[in-house]
């Protein structure tokens, strides 16, 4: 007697778990690449992204798309979209490279907080009163994390949560795009503009960085894409309001990940504000979904 498949629902959990893994690991290779200049780790991003999706876009063998992933109904949103990646994953380098883990990864979860103070204006949705006071729970968790006037707001900080108000803007472009866009269509036009876009600032610097660094590289490339599939994945199987705040694992694989291989401490101040920026997250989320 075989047993019963697992159910969409556990399926979306392990595949969400997942994802907050990678995305953890991608952070922990780039904080690792000690002496590579940032511009070399977001190239190596960018092409990562071209080569997740090389295959349905070059090999007829593995998908019969190919250049027809290029047509697109909307080119302009395609390079909003592809400069926002750029710009955002370039101070989310920065961020991660400079800050302790689990400081930058709370940092990123603030992008949430700006998709809502954004929404209303940019795409004229309806922000209802509860998830606005949700945001400004969230913000006030961000001073917590920040103090400022007792921590320097110096340039890794402010790229952590510029990077996440970018990552706002690719929420709301994507949120357009997907409207007539297929996934492999965005991801293509992210990686092709991006790089475009990397290639000034990486290649002055661009050498050879050893073996070692050269795996990392590669390695950091590879898994944010991956990672990006795995969220797509679960988000197919259950709705955002269930998915999302499992994400929010990875809070827990950042703080023993910089424990355990950077002596990183976390303090108390980290996780009252974590607490608030991550609880007014999950609130946004499932009120966005009613």
């Amino acid at each position: 007697m075989t047993a019963a498949p697992p159910s969409p629902l556990l399926r979306a959990a392990l595949l969400t778990t997942l994802a907050a893994f990678v995305f953890n690991l991608e952070t922990v290779l780039v904080k690792c690449l000690t002496e590579v200049p940032v511009a070399t780790i977001l190239l190596a991003r960018t092409l990562g992204q071209i080569a997740w999706v090389l295959p349905a876009w070059v090999l007829p063998a593995w998908g019969r798309e190919g250049m027809g992933l290029l047509r697109t109904r909307q080119p302009a949103m395609q390079a909003l979209r592809g400069v926002l990646s750029f710009v955002s994953w370039g101070l989310y380098y920065v961020g991660f490279a400079r800050l302790p883990l689990a400081t930058a990864t709370v940092l990123s979860f603030t992008s949430v907080l700006f998709v809502t103070a954004l929404a209303g204006p940019l795409l004229r949705e309806r922000v209802g009163r509860r998830r606005w006071m949700a945001t400004l729970v969230g913000f006030l968790g961000v001073l917590l994390v920040v103090r400022p006037g007792v921590l320097p707001l110096d340039w890794p900080l402010a790229a952590s949560l510029g990077s996440a108000l970018g990552g706002a803007g690719i929420v709301l472009t994507t949120k357009a795009l997907a409207r007539t866009e297929r996934t492999e269509t965005i991801m293509l036009y992210i990686g092709l503009i991006a790089t475009a876009g990397t290639l000034p600032l990486a290649l002055p610097g661009l050498a050879w960085p050893g073996w070692t660094n050269f795996l990392l590289l590669a390695g950091a490339g590879l898994l944010g894409p991956a990672g990006m599939h795995l969220w797509i994945s679960a988000l197919r199987l259950a709705d955002a309001s269930v998915v999302a705040p499992l994400s929010y694992v990875r809070l827990v694989f950042a703080a023993f990940a910089g424990a355990l291989l950077f002596a990183e401490a976390v303090d108390g101040w980290l996780l009252a504000g974590a607490a608030l920026i991550v609880g007014s997250a999950i609130t946004i989320t499932r009120q966005g979904s009613r």
